[in-house]
């Protein structure tokens, strides 16, 4: 990525990154009996399967079909957490 491209880049708000990305960072519908989580930084899988007292990450893939590689997670997109 050229220099510039890449400042373009770093600018680009939230609505542009949802054009892009086919809306992955709008926040999800609520689903009875569960809670929506906004993935941070420092997030990963099991961190945040720790956080909520749930026994494995693979909970978590089950409840989120659209996560198709755990290790691929994006800052800013929602999970569903069982309650």
């Amino acid at each position: 990525m050229t220099e510039m491209t890449m400042n373009n880049a770093l600018e680009l708000g939230l609505d542009e990154m949802n054009d892009i990305f086919g809306g992955a960072f709008r926040k999800p519908r609520a689903k009875k009996g569960f809670r929506i989580y906004q993935i941070t930084a420092t997030d990963t899988l099991i961190r945040i399967a720790n956080k909520f007292g749930i026994r494995s990450y693979k909970e978590i893939l089950k409840w989120n079909p659209k996560i198709h590689n755990p290790r691929l997670i994006r800052t800013g997109d929602y999970l569903y957490i069982k309650k």
